[in-house]
């Protein structure tokens, strides 16, 4: 079983809220998992090859990483097939799953893995500095909470697949 540790995350936008398979819970969660499960660098496992944005699992696997029974996984994922979120390669042994357009819904990020926003690493820390003494004074919520949304830039609030509204 992959260990993940607790700097790696993936992007959701809101915009997802008006995606037309946001009320078939199956459906919502399969996609949901395929975005999580999804690998951000190339790689191989056991003879067969993968990149970003795909990974291998069974219909099997599917069914119990997500609690849905095969059968509603195989409906969900020919739910996402006919829109084009995902695409689905199987041989008798294994199914590679691949997320279309990763990258515009996880940004180009940097091969290590690490998400990016642009800020030098000084700039990074103040602003997480900042962010925590937000966190800690409760009184002045309000007045923090703007200060910090306006140093966010129109950039960052557009990066990824399905951006800002």
């Amino acid at each position: 079983m992959w260990e993940y540790t607790d700097t790696e995350y993936i992007k959701l936008f809101r915009k997802m809220l008006k995606w037309e398979w946001y009320s078939d819970v199956n459906t919502k969660v399969l996609f949901l998992h395929c975005l999580l499960k999804a690998n951000w660098k190339d790689g191989s496992w056991h003879g067969y090859k993968y990149k970003r944005g795909q990974f291998i699992t069974s219909l099997q696997s599917l069914s119990k990483e997500t609690g849905l029974s095969v059968r509603q996984v195989r409906t969900a994922l020919k739910h996402l097939i006919s829109t084009g979120e995902v695409t689905s390669w199987h041989d008798s042994k294994i199914r590679i799953i691949t997320v279309n357009f990763y990258d515009e819904y996880q940004g180009s990020d940097r091969p290590n893995g690490r998400q990016t926003t642009g800020k030098l690493t000084g700039e990074r820390q103040a602003s997480d500095s900042r962010y925590k003494k937000y966190k800690n004074n409760k009184e002045d919520k309000e007045d923090k909470e703007i200060n910090l949304r306006s140093e966010l830039t129109q950039q960052e609030l557009e990066e990824g697949g399905w951006g800002y509204e």
